[in-house]
């Protein structure tokens, strides 16, 4: 069964990705006679079937390979492979031997449909579409696969429909239940999904869920008991990721900082994990780190999912760096793929600001405020603002309503002292 991947969404929020079931792959038999390389390749075989039970993926792969150069006749052997390398997100890879399998064997349906995990994860949706019609009569696991494609193309609601159908048809399958409760807790229906999740404690898996269930519910204490429960975790990295995101909404930033670098030690790669740490050292003001994190993101084809996070954290950093035109190319292109909220609004108005614009840079302060009025750095900054432009009469009136919210009296003192100043 493939891992649950967890992706931060703009408003810090977690959501589980498909979990992919395990697949019954075709019987091997024994043959006889046997040649000493068909006995070397059945015991290479054996022993990677057991490593791969293990999850020691990477060394049952190097075993499969190694029984099919001893005897390439062993043709059932592929999609074993095939599988390994899929858990692997080798999608090519695994495409290949699959297809070399099914060259031959065309009417294996359980191999055909073990076939779909790599065409979705290569996002080659005309030919999963068609294969996934292709199987509806003849394989009831169809409707799994056709909700996971859903999920995968980010279509929770069309997910929704296939997975329903397919719980009612077999309800004692776990990654059944489990796949239908992403697609709820993507469509926000959160207690709809937390109904449906397993009891606490019977899966690490469902109480990553229920942590996402709970937090929707606006119970974050109560999500982060759950995914402290299941720590350590070097599985479910999207547990550490999650209760970063919790403790930096509520301003424990350090300690936020640390679990988010221990999640991105247990898997560099993870597109989420860079996100939230680049986040968190903008917010430590670290941004040559920050930028660093994020670069890997920022190659052609290199980011898989929204870019509208990606773009308002990146415009972040570099206006923390003084790269102000860029960092305006970057807000933009957020704002034009949907994102919004106070941060994104100030962080517009200041790097307007810097670059002059202030007629542009008031109209966004303005919306800064409108949307967090409770926020007093949104108030200061319009009071800084209303300066620059000349207008002192409104510079006063936004400093006294950030002073009415500011709660740390040595930021407040100079502000105090400049709105002398200016009565």
């Amino acid at each position: 069964m493939k891992k649950i991947a967890l992706a931060l969404v703009l408003s810090g929020m977690a959501w589980a990705q498909p979990i992919v079931p395990g697949t019954n792959l075709p019987y091997v038999p024994n043959r006889t006679p046997e040649s000493a390389d068909m006995r070397e390749s059945r015991f290479l075989f054996a022993e990677g079937q057991r490593l791969h039970r293990q999850g020691q993926v990477s060394r049952a792969i190097d075993l499969y390979r190694k029984a099919l150069t001893a005897d390439p006749g062993r043709l059932e052997y592929r999609p074993y492979l095939a599988q390994a390398l899929e858990s692997l997100d080798q999608h090519q890879d695994a495409l290949e031997q699959y297809d070399l399998y099914l060259a031959q064997e065309s009417q294996d349906v359980k191999v055909r449909r073990a076939r779909l995990l790599p065409l979705i994860g290569l996002k080659r949706w005309e030919e999963v579409d068609g294969e996934l019609a292709a199987l509806e009569s003849q394989d009831p696991d169809y409707l799994l696969y056709k909700g996971l494609s859903w999920l995968e193309r980010r279509d929770p609601a069309r997910a929704e429909g296939p997975l329903r159908a397919a719980l009612a048809l077999q309800g004692d399958r776990q990654e059944l239940r489990l796949n239908l409760v992403t697609a709820l807790l993507l469509q926000n229906k959160s207690q709809e999904g937390l109904d449906l999740l397993p009891a606490a404690g019977t899966a690490a898996r469902s109480d990553l869920l229920r942590g996402v269930a709970l937090h929707q519910l606006n119970k974050p204490e109560e999500a982060e008991k759950v995914w402290r429960g299941l720590l350590p975790s070097k599985e479910l990295v999207e547990v550490t990721l999650n209760l970063a995101t919790t403790l930096a909404e509520r301003g424990e930033d350090a300690q936020a900082l640390r679990l988010a670098a221990q999640a991105l030690d247990q898997q560099p790669n993870s597109q989420p994990g860079r996100l939230l740490y680049a986040r968190l050292l903008n917010r430590a003001a670290r941004y040559t780190e920050a930028l660093a994190v994020l670069r890997p993101l920022l190659e052609p084809d290199a980011f898989e999912g929204s870019r509208v996070y990606l773009n308002e954290v990146t415009g972040w950093t570099l206006l923390g760096l003084g790269r102000n035109q860029e960092s305006l190319d970057y807000l933009t292109q957020a704002v034009k793929l949907g994102a919004s909220g106070p941060s994104l609004e100030n962080n517009l108005a200041l790097v307007l600001t810097r670059l002059s614009r202030l007629d542009e840079a008031l109209l966004h302060q303005l919306k800064a405020v409108e949307l967090a009025p409770q926020q007093a750095s949104a108030w200061y900054l319009l009071g800084r603002l209303y300066e620059k432009r000349a207008q002192p009469k409104q510079a006063v009136s936004a400093y006294e309503k950030y002073l009415a919210l500011e709660t740390d009296a040595s930021a407040a003192r100079p502000v105090r002292n400049r709105l002398k100043e200016l009565r």
